[in-house]
C-alpha cells in the first residue's frame, strides 16, 4: 500500500530511518544513505520536487539500490514545493553536526564549479 510523500519534520523522519535497524558500518556507525532527488508534477501540472534514499538494505543486510517506487511503497519519499530546498536535502541538510558541515561544504562547491562552468560557456 503506497504512502503519501512526506511533506513536515522531513529531517528528522530522514534521521531516524535507519537508526535501530542494526545496519552498522565497520567502523561501528550506524550506516548512513545517500539521497538523490527527482522533478515530478502534481494531478493539477505544478511542479514537485522528491527525495528518495537512493540504498536500501535487502533481508541479508547488504546493500542495494532503492527505486522511487519502492521508496514510495516503505514510506520514504519526501516531498519539496523548491527545488534548491529538494537539491539541499539529497545533499545532506538533514544531518547533523560534523557530517552536515561536510556534506554542504560539498554541495556549495559543486554548485560554484556548475556556475563557474556554465559561466565559461
Amino acid at each position: 500500500m503506497p504512502t503519501d510523500p512526506i511533506r513536515r519534520r522531513r529531517k528528522k523522519h530522514a534521521r531516524s530511518i535507519r537508526k535501530g535497524v542494526g545496519h552498522v558500518n565497520k567502523h561501528g556507525k550506524t550506516e548512513t544513505h545517500k539521497m538523490e532527488w527527482y522533478e515530478t508534477e502534481d494531478d493539477k501540472g505544478r511542479k514537485r520536487y522528491h527525495v528518495i534514499p537512493s540504498i536500501t538494505f535487502d533481508e541479508e543486510g547488504r546493500k542495494k539500490s532503492q527505486t522511487y517506487e519502492e521508496a514510495k511503497k516503505s514510506g520514504e519519499v519526501y516531498e519539496f514545493k523548491n527545488k534548491r530546498r529538494a537539491e539541499r536535502f539529497a545533499a545532506g541538510s538533514w544531518k547533523k553536526g560534523k557530517d552536515k558541515r561536510e556534506a554542504m561544504n560539498k554541495y556549495r562547491a559543486k554548485k560554484k564549479a556548475e556556475r563557474k562552468a556554465k559561466k565559461n560557456k
